[in-house]
């Protein structure tokens, strides 16, 4: 017997008992002993389809992301014709989705708009018109971009649903694109998980960093005069302080209702106002109190005036993370900056001290500080505000975390529609899946030593280091096991039969030509490979392709298949030449071989 076949003897057996070990994690954990706990550690995770759960599906509004391009473009363009051409007074009206005009103050600064710029831009933007009477142009998004933006959009949303759920642990979700939705499969939830699941996904989680224009708040004193007696709106003021000396600050608030929140309320009487130029308006809340400040189940809506411009934004943010406050012992969010961001911080802060910051998340004003002076080394903390326990906040502000590291979604996304999928439907499909398995390899199991005698049983026990290295391999990685990936487990039984029928017909040609036993181990192995090896790439091809643009299910069946042809491959021609090698080395050598 030569060396060599010790070596992969000794590795054969390594394999089978390493594998051995791995698998006992997939027993209930009562049977698992505790000593093995190093290798149980790792198991193969149950798809949506076996262990119940939800299917989410959520449309982007691609609308909003179109817009967005445009009100960026249109600023910056204006922004460009400012610093360049010295254009002052440049007026945005925004005319249709991805349409805008600029309205100039006179025909000459129109005329400043030459080639040179139009060629900078031909990319993004294309002139449609120019009125030179009304001393505007007409621009619009070009085709290509409106295509790129709709498409890095797709991208940029299952790109950040998946970090998010990445961030809540959530390892065995799978997340596709269909078309024009977003699919989120999530196996295993209760109730209370999934809200919250729902509620970190869908967050847009765009945040801003505004300046508060309170000497200007003149602007809801001036409109205070058409709120409806009945609509529950009051006109609010407040003395703070600003750049310009303690000023008296304006704003509205409305409290919410059972039909109807606060925040509503206000939206609705602000509609037909026009916002003063260079100004936006946003909305933040308190919880209701009553005499004693003890706190009320009824939240109140106030107004914020704020400066349009926005310099600062959450793309700049380089850390988030849950910190205490040791003199509330409340929890808040500690955000980084990158050193563009604090420096875009720093020179904000510095230029407008005294003047309150508005921290908007999703057009919500979080919390309004007033600067007190420049603030260098970039960072900043987002409060948690309100009369809630401590857990209720340190909950608020870990999923927080979790949604400024994902990053912003590029637009809205909402949910189109939800799927429960009952754990009885998940067990009655294991089962069927199980016994439909289980019956197959037993059939395989009794023709092999039927039909191929003592090469039979040697190939019995290649199918079951092929099927315990399948699911071993699965369990390393925690790969998630589903309906037809348990299909994929019964086709991959059959493949691994069919490399040793190939093999064993080859061997028996070679004994009817009248070779010796040894001789005909060699012939018919050298003369299977290159049939066996072509048949298995060609499926494995097939296996990446579905791998690639399948769905969840789907995925599963080729993840199954893919690892299956490795180890069918590896058990079938390996394996099986060991103990072939061991039967025709002996050295009194041997005159028949059971094939």
């Amino acid at each position: 017997m030569k060396k060599s076949w010790y070596f992969k003897a000794v590795f054969v057996g390594l394999l089978w008992i390493a594998s051995a070990l791995i698998l006992m994690g997939l027993l209930p954990e009562k049977k698992q002993p505790g000593w093995l706990k190093w290798a149980t550690s790792k198991k193969v995770n149950f798809g949506l389809d076996l262990q119940g759960g939800v299917r989410l599906v959520y449309s982007v509004d691609i609308t909003r992301a179109i817009t967005d391009k445009r009100d960026r473009l249109a600023k910056d363009l204006v922004d460009t014709l400012k610093d360049e051409r010295k254009i002052e007074g440049i007026k945005i009206k925004k005319t249709d989705i991805a349409d805008f005009e600029l309205i100039f103050k006179s025909k000459d600064d129109l005329d400043k708009i030459d080639n040179d710029i139009k060629k900078r831009y031909r990319h993004v933007l294309k002139e449609v018109s120019r009125d030179e009477g009304d001393k505007k142009i007409h621009f619009t998004l070009t085709d290509e971009e409106k295509e790129y933006t709709e498409n890095t959009s797709y991208e940029q949303a299952i790109r950040t649903v998946s970090n998010r759920v990445d961030g809540l642990g959530l390892k065995e979700t799978g997340i596709t694109q269909r078309g024009a939705d977003i699919s989120i499969e999530i196996p295993g939830v209760d109730e209370v998980a999934l809200e919250r699941i729902k509620r970190i996904i869908s967050q847009t989680a765009h945040l801003e960093f505004r300046i508060v224009d309170d000497p200007n708040s003149k602007f809801f004193l001036d409109i205070a005069k058409d709120i409806p007696s009945d609509s529950g709106i009051k006109l609010m003021k407040e003395n703070v302080s600003s750049s310009r000396g303690a000023v008296t600050s304006y704003y509205l608030e409305a409290k919410s209702t059972s039909k109807k929140s606060g925040r509503d309320i206000l939206k609705e009487f602000l509609a037909d106002k026009e916002i003063p130029e260079g100004h936006v308006i946003s909305f933040g809340s308190y919880q209701d109190t009553d005499k004693e400040g003890k706190p009320l189940p009824t939240k109140i809506w106030r107004t914020w005036y704020l400066f349009e411009e926005v310099r600062l934004t959450g793309e700049y943010i380089d850390d988030a993370r849950v910190a205490n406050d040791p003199d509330t012992n409340k929890p808040y969010v500690a955000l980084t900056f990158n050193p563009q961001g604090a420096d875009i911080f720093e020179k904000l802060t510095g230029e407008n001290v005294k003047n309150r910051m508005a921290i908007v998340l999703d057009d919500y004003v979080d919390s309004a500080p007033v600067i007190q002076e420049r603030i260098g080394g970039g960072r900043a903390s987002i409060t948690l505000g309100g009369y809630r326990d401590y857990n209720t906040l340190l909950k608020e502000a870990s999923d927080l975390v979790v949604v400024l590291k994902a990053g912003s979604l590029p637009a809205p996304i909402s949910l189109s529609s939800e799927t429960i999928i009952g754990k009885t439907l998940g067990q009655d499909a294991i089962r069927k899946g199980i016994t439909a398995a289980i019956i197959g390899a037993i059939l395989v199991f009794l023709f092999m030593p039927i039909y191929y005698k003592g090469a039979g049983l040697i190939a019995d026990f290649a199918l079951l280091l092929n099927v315990m290295l399948l699911l071993a391999a699965m369990s390393i990685p925690e790969a998630t096991l589903t309906l037809p990936g348990i299909a994929g487990i019964a086709l991959t039984i059959g493949m691994a039969v069919d490399a040793n029928v190939i093999i064993y017909e080859r061997i028996r040609e070679e004994l009817r030509a009248g070779k010796s036993p040894r001789a005909a181990v060699e012939a018919g192995f050298a003369r299977a490979f290159w049939t066996i090896f072509d048949a298995q790439v060609t499926t494995f091809i097939a296996g990446v392709v579905l791998l690639q643009y399948g769905s969840g299910p789907i995925k599963g069946f080729a993840v199954t298949l893919l690892i299956g042809i490795i180890t069918s491959m590896f058990t079938g021609i390996f394996v099986t030449r060991v103990f072939f090698d061991f039967i025709t080395g002996r050295k009194k050598g041997v005159n028949y071989l059971s094939v």
